[in-house]
């Protein structure tokens, strides 16, 4: 594979020393004295305490909110929704006669409470809303608690608000930052511990849901957000790089990465992402990052699968002849957009998939937030007394084998 532009910055990952250090001292402080350390260093970092917020509050959001905004959440919520109940139709309890007289099974519960993470920082994400707590939702979990900055005004942003009221969340806090998941984590105050953490955040958030997994479930450690797209002959330069950019206006450290099978769309692909950048509102970052982690490269579709699997992106786009057809060869991808129609936005905001997903490689060993992110597989076992017996001594034999003499006597008397 030929390589056209590369990056100017290699980046790396972001998970310094430092910033592990200060999550860890901020999850120490609020682990031991709770909601006295949990305002202070609110207090210090935002400039205002940790409050719930009202109910009351996001339901006028909402009714406050023009009509087509309305309009729209509404079609994404609707769209969010259908798709992820869908999915709760997969986990379904079921059981398998394992042999005469053996019952396996499996139940799929849900975990009794999650907080979701909705950033709050360089743009207002209602959408993030409505991807963390509808599929939580859909799963059947009981508290769903949501956590999110206050704005600069000391509130959060009326559109995140907004969304809270449409869906009707009963509980929120204004809270960000590592000492929001340490609250939920451990708790503080009236705000009590949660069993779940999932959203995306920055590196922060990030890594304080890496310290505190264990004590409770987190869905992913996310980072910048990435694309990739494959494209032939037939997709459109235009479309190339405003999904691109689309993607790199983000965050000064956002990747997009284009491997095409054709020169000519790649050079294309450039002049037109040049073009979208010289006359647009979020140009101050989508510059930085078309420089620092812009990838344009041109191969076969055997090197660019190869190719595409090793980096695992958050986002595959396939703007292929027949993408559907082609999609069986990539295998590690967040979510795959097929056909130059499926642009990555689409799937951030209204056509219903989830916009949580694995990055920086993570789609090689897990896959994007979903009703099944918040159930446990709970299996169960029944055995019969003949059963019991046929399987008494050779278990006790294994359990011989391996020195656990209480295993073995547990069995046999079985056997008897």
């Amino acid at each position: 594979m030929r390589f056209i532009k590369r990056p100017e910055v290699v980046i790396g990952e972001d998970l310094m020393r430092e910033v592990s250090d200060k999550v860890e001292d901020i999850l120490s402080q609020i682990k031991k004295k709770g909601w006295e350390s949990l305002v202070n260093i609110c207090q210090s970092l935002d400039g205002i305490a940790p409050f719930r917020i009202n109910p009351k509050d996001m339901t006028k959001a909402w009714r406050d909110l023009s009509q087509d905004l309305k309009d729209a959440l509404k079609m994404a919520e609707k769209n969010i929704r259908t798709f992820h109940r869908a999915q709760r139709d997969i986990f379904k309890t079921f059981e398998c006669d394992v042999a005469d007289g053996i019952k396996a099974g499996i139940r799929f519960i849900p975990v009794k409470s999650t907080a979701i993470y909705v950033p709050g920082g360089r743009y207002p994400l209602p959408s993030s809303v409505l991807m963390g707590v509808i599929p939580a939702q859909e799963a059947g979990v009981e508290r769903v608690v949501v956590l999110t900055p206050p704005g600069k005004e000391g509130n959060p942003n009326p559109v995140t608000l907004a969304a809270m009221g449409l869906l009707g969340v009963k509980e929120a806090w204004a809270i960000g930052g590592a000492q929001a998941v340490a609250a939920v984590a451990f708790g503080a105050g009236d705000i009590k511990p949660v069993d779940f953490i999932a959203g995306p955040g920055n590196v922060f958030v990030t890594e304080a849901k890496r310290q505190v997994f264990g004590t409770v479930g987190i869905d992913g450690l996310a980072g910048p957000s990435e694309v990739l797209i494959v494209a032939d002959e037939s997709a459109d330069p235009k479309f190339l790089a405003a999904d691109m950019i689309a993607q790199l206006e983000h965050d000064p450290n956002a990747k997009a990465t284009l491997l095409a099978t054709d020169e000519t769309i790649a050079e294309k692909t450039i002049k037109e992402a040049l073009n979208i950048l010289s006359n647009l509102e979020t140009a101050s970052i989508a510059s930085i990052s078309w420089e620092k982690g812009a990838t344009i490269a041109v191969g076969s579709l055997q090197e660019i699968a190869e190719y595409a699997d090793k980096l695992a992106p958050e986002h595959l786009e396939l703007a292929l002849k027949d993408p559907q057809g082609k999609l069986q060869l990539f295998s590690c991808y967040g979510a795959a957009f097929l056909g130059k129609y499926s642009s990555v936005p689409f799937g951030d905001y209204i056509a219903g998939t989830n916009h949580v997903l694995p990055t920086g490689g993570s789609a090689r060993f897990q896959g994007g937030l979903g009703v099944g992110t918040f159930l446990r597989p709970m299996q169960h076992l029944h055995l019969s007394p003949k059963a019991a017996a046929m399987l008494a001594l050779h278990g006790a034999t294994i359990a011989r084998a391996e020195g656990l003499a209480a295993h073995e006597i547990a069995m046999k008397l079985r056997h008897m």
